[in-house]
């Protein structure tokens, strides 16, 4: 972008104060470029839309706000949370509640991604091993007796499973 498309572009951003009442904080503002972008010409951007930060690993409303060639490394994270939300330390798990928390919290922790972003079958598989492993689990890791495989797991409720989701399917219907 050169300067003369950065005034223009600063130029449309005024306007949209004035005609909206609403004022844009620069200082919460990110600008984005190109790994081939100049440190000069980022500056200079930078400078002309006055804003003070270039976007690198941000996030806004908890999605990625860049994604790299690796869906599997940008949305690590989702691993992270269900691993976070399903571990129960030290506590007697009830099996109604083990199922309401694989339900209402491990299998929620990625729908908001998938509603925005086409994530990777293998990524949606590790998800849904890690829920069927929390389901599986008892007090002691080593301790696990798989009463249920994992496809029965997802079985609709009337056909005798637990109707947990298919993460893949969900999100490609998402």
């Amino acid at each position: 972008m050169d300067d003369r498309s950065a005034s223009e572009l600063q130029h449309i951003l005024s306007l949209y104060e004035d005609c909206s009442g609403q004022i844009i904080n620069n200082d919460k503002s990110l600008v984005m470029f190109s790994k081939n972008a100049k440190v000069a010409d980022k500056q200079r951007l930078m400078q002309i839309l006055e804003v003070r930060t270039e976007a690198r690993n941000e996030k806004y409303l908890g999605l990625p706000v860049y994604m790299g060639r690796s869906k599997e490394k940008t949305f690590a994270y989702l691993k992270d949370n269900v691993e976070k939300n399903s571990r129960v330390e030290g506590k007697i798990v009830i099996e109604g509640w083990k199922r309401n928390l694989d339900q209402g919290v491990a299998q929620a922790v990625p729908s908001y991604a998938m509603s925005c972003f086409d994530l990777t079958k293998s990524l949606c598989d590790d998800l849904s091993t890690m829920i069927c492993r929390f389901w599986w689990s008892q007090q002691e890791p080593e301790n696990k007796m798989h009463w249920l495989s994992k496809e029965k797991l997802c079985t609709r409720k009337e056909n005798g499973g637990l109707f947990f989701r298919d993460l893949h399917l969900f999100n490609l219907l998402c």
